[in-house]
Formats: structure tokens, C-alpha cells, sequence
């Protein structure tokens, strides 16, 4: 049987103060209580970036705007083959509120905390990735 192949997006959003957010995850989902940068699966028809934008508005009630493509992981994953993206995006809107509609919480932290925090180990290589590049 081959493998299924998912894809999906995730968005590290990035404020004026140079903080990222991240948030977690509820205990019922996949990888319960890990923090990640949100986002979620590529729909039909969809490209990367638009599935970005519209799972951020579902998960986060935020209006943002994709900046910069990071890359992409792969992760096998029982009868699933797992291939997540990333990109970074800003707040269209300095001054919208955020609503956790899928997350039990949510944080604004520097690239230097994130080591404190539990992400699945397919985020690690992108963190690394965003200190690289010195945000």
C-alpha cells in the first residue's frame, strides 16, 4: 500500500517587537500539548502560501501577510508520509487580537526561548533555521 502524503503549512508570525508566536496544542490532536508554530493542511486547489493565510484565520482570527519561505520538512509517520512548510508572516494589523479557536494557549517569545518550550521534533530543524537567520 502506498503511503498517504500529507501536507501542510505552518506560519511563524513575526511582531514588530521581533517576537514569534507559538501555541499549543489540545490534548484530543495528534502530538496533544506540543508547542507549534500554527498552521495546518494544504486543501485542494490551495497553494502553500493561501493555506497559510486561511489557517492562521481559522486557528487565530489574524489577518497576516507570508513574507519569507523557510523550507520544508519530511516525516514519515505510520502508513503517512508528513511534509510540513514553512513560512514567516507579520500581523496585517498591529492591533488585532488573537482568539484561540484550535490551541489552549499561545505565546509571543524570542527565538532564544523556543528551547524552552515542547515542539514536535520536526519543528527543531526550522527554530534552528530561524536563528540563522537571526531573528
Amino acid at each position: 500500500m502506498k503511503n498517504k502524503i500529507i501536507t501542510a503549512v505552518g506560519v511563524v508570525i513575526i511582531n514588530q517587537q521581533n517576537k514569534v508566536l507559538i501555541a499549543k496544542r489540545p490534548a484530543g490532536k495528534a502530538m496533544p500539548n506540543k508547542w507549534e508554530f500554527p498552521g495546518g493542511k494544504l486543501e485542494e486547489n490551495e497553494t502553500l502560501e493561501e493555506c497559510g493565510i486561511r489557517e492562521i484565520k481559522e486557528e487565530l482570527e489574524l489577518d497576516i501577510a507570508i513574507n519569507e519561505y523557510i523550507g520544508y520538512e519530511d516525516l514519515p509517520m505510520n502508513d503517512k508520509h508528513f511534509c510540513l512548510h514553512i513560512y514567516t508572516a507579520y500581523k496585517v494589523s498591529e492591533h488585532q487580537e488573537l482568539v484561540l479557536n484550535e490551541h489552549t494557549d499561545a505565546a509571543w517569545v524570542d527565538i532564544s526561548e523556543l528551547v524552552e518550550y515542547d515542539f514536535p521534533a520536526i519543528d527543531l530543524s526550522f527554530i534552528k533555521k530561524l536563528k540563522a537567520k537571526g531573528l
